[in-house]
């Protein structure tokens, strides 16, 4: 997958949504925040774990904060998650580390930590380096049906 596919599943999901193309490259939190002109916490990142049974779990936290294998752990009532490889994150979700968006990735169990409910407006991964994702936070949690849990260090 990438930006095109994104962009396909915004528009025929009726995602409330709207993919912001950059100049530069956007790959990291800070690089996005530098180039929007945002602070970094009004950013999110969409982090690929693998559960012990090989299952997709996509922990949603704020740009600012880390994701803690053991929270995860905890709210799936499952051993620890580990972190996918770059390249284990683009075979599950298709798009690379970075760019990774918090919608459109099927068959994924969906934590959101609540510091990034505590936001009207988030931007995250918008399936490339060069895109990134507005949406709210609440479209995210309707869109994948994902659980509001701690997940933060």
């Amino acid at each position: 997958m990438d930006n095109t596919d994104l962009q396909e599943y915004v528009e025929h999901s009726e995602v409330a949504a709207k993919i912001l193309n950059m100049e530069g490259r956007v790959h990291s939190v800070a690089a996005a925040s530098e180039e929007l002109g945002l602070p970094p916490d009004r950013f999110i990142k969409t982090l690929v774990f693998i559960g012990p049974e090989e299952e997709l779990i996509l922990a949603i936290v704020q740009g600012t904060d880390r994701a803690s294998s053991k929270r995860i752990s905890k709210a799936l009532d499952i051993e620890p998650p580990r972190l996918a490889t770059p390249e284990e994150a683009i075979e599950l979700t298709g798009y690379e580390v970075g760019g990774t968006p918090p919608v459109s990735i099927p068959n994924a169990k969906v934590l959101i930590d609540p510091n990034v409910m505590a936001m009207n407006e988030v931007v995250g991964g918008g399936g490339s380096d060069r895109h990134l994702l507005r949406i709210s936070p609440s479209e995210i949690v309707r869109v994948t049906g994902g659980k509001v849990v701690r997940v933060r260090k």
